[in-house]
């Protein structure tokens, strides 16, 4: 986010943003080149298939690491709140087939 600054030569009231420009190259400009510059890319892919697999579950145990959990009785409430929801769900659906089926029965389409 860029800070606002006011400058008095602009004139009062008026206002610029100072060093976004500025700050973005610099920082770009001071990085030190990578210390990977020979050998494959980084996030290259295997061409050994085991060694993509390998590659595929290492990469999704780190990602999993990265997970906030849900203490148990958080979980156990979000899976009742679920299973409630799915069965009034499936009540309502059930109830609207069986009134839809009896007028269907009345008019006598079916």
């Amino acid at each position: 986010m860029a800070k606002i600054v006011n400058n008095r030569s602009v004139g009062k009231g008026q206002a610029k943003q100072a060093g976004v420009l500025k700050n973005a190259l610099s920082r770009q400009s001071l990085r030190a080149p990578s210390p990977r510059t020979a050998g494959a890319p980084r996030g290259a892919i295997s061409v050994k298939p085991h060694g993509r697999l390998r590659t595929f579950f290492r990469e999704v145990r780190i990602e999993m690491g990265k997970v906030t959990w849900p203490p148990r009785k958080e979980l156990l409430q979000a899976t009742g709140v679920v299973i409630v929801a799915v069965i009034v769900a499936g009540m309502f659906i059930g109830v609207s087939d069986f009134i839809w089926n009896m007028i269907v029965r009345a008019v006598g389409l079916g």
